[in-house]
């Protein structure tokens, strides 16, 4: 099995738990449906979805304050692995500027 972490950042790369004490929220969805939705953490600003199965998903961030509301990454989880999906948001503005993706593999050689 292998996870997702999707985690909110300013333009200076800092944690963005939320806009105006309202805080952001990560989606997780399957062909359309919803698998898990939860509140980023108000330290890190990420939300971990753990122990899932290989197949493709869409990472959403959430935030009816920001533009826009909603920004979705297509993504594909591979066998043990965790993948990042990153949304940077320039603060001032509220504004979406980009979405990054990361993979990082388990080394299953060093067990």
């Amino acid at each position: 099995m292998s996870d997702i972490f999707i985690s909110i950042r300013n333009q200076n790369g800092n944690a963005m738990t939320s806009v105006e004490g309202v805080a952001f929220i990560a989606i997780l969805r399957q062909d359309g449906t919803v698998i898990d939705r939860q509140t980023v953490s108000l330290r890190y600003a990420e939300a971990q979805f753990a122990d899932l199965p290989l197949a493709e998903y869409t990472a959403v961030a959430f935030h009816e304050s920001v533009n826009p509301p909603e920004a979705t990454q297509k993504v594909t989880l591979a066998a043990d692995e965790i993948l990042q999906v990153r949304f940077i948001y320039l603060e001032p503005e509220r504004q979406l500027l980009r979405i990054f993706v990361q993979r990082y593999p388990f080394d299953m050689g060093s067990f």
